[in-house]
């Protein structure tokens, strides 16, 4: 865009065109060498127009520049409160919940041996232990998806001249 504007106050000056031609004078049959010079004068084109445009394209990209800016540090902003979210899901899920599942299912196998609980119990038990460890791995698993997503978008660029 910055050259676009230099380059329509560069054509805004007219060119100055000199050279040398031959010419058939009809009246004679002669030939004649005859030196140009051509020098443009801008009567209804000054180059405002073209500037103008330059100008606001110019000005177009800058902020096209600074939104993109503005939506990568959202999408940053985003990522990294969606990791701290899932992380804190995934403490939760692996934490006391899978403690407490996994006692409950211990206790619910004893109970069983011993006679004390039926088996109707004990397949309670091991499914919510099934069902939170399930719910752990997901957590953790969008944990890690959230942290790779916020070093995604934080990464410096490649650089293409070492390959």
């Amino acid at each position: 865009a910055e050259a676009g504007v230099r380059l329509a106050r560069a054509n805004r000056v007219p060119d100055l065109n000199v050279g040398p031609a031959i010419r058939r004078l009809e009246a004679t049959n002669d030939m004649a060498a005859v030196f140009t010079v051509t020098i443009p004068i801008p009567v209804f084109n000054n180059g405002r127009a073209a500037i103008a445009q330059a100008t606001a394209q110019r000005t177009q990209a800058d902020a096209q520049r600074r939104v993109t800016a503005l939506d990568i540090e959202q999408a940053i902003t985003d990522a990294q409160a969606q990791a701290a979210n899932a992380a804190t899901t995934a403490r939760a899920a692996s934490g006391p919940a899978l403690a407490a599942a996994q006692e409950a299912a211990r206790i619910a196998r004893i109970g069983y041996r011993e006679g004390k609980f039926g088996q109707l119990e004990l397949l309670d038990a091991e499914r919510t232990l099934a069902e939170t460890r399930v719910a752990a791995i997901d957590a953790l698993a969008n944990y890690q998806n959230a942290r790779a997503q916020v070093e995604r978008l934080t990464a410096p660029a490649p650089n293409g001249g070492n390959q």
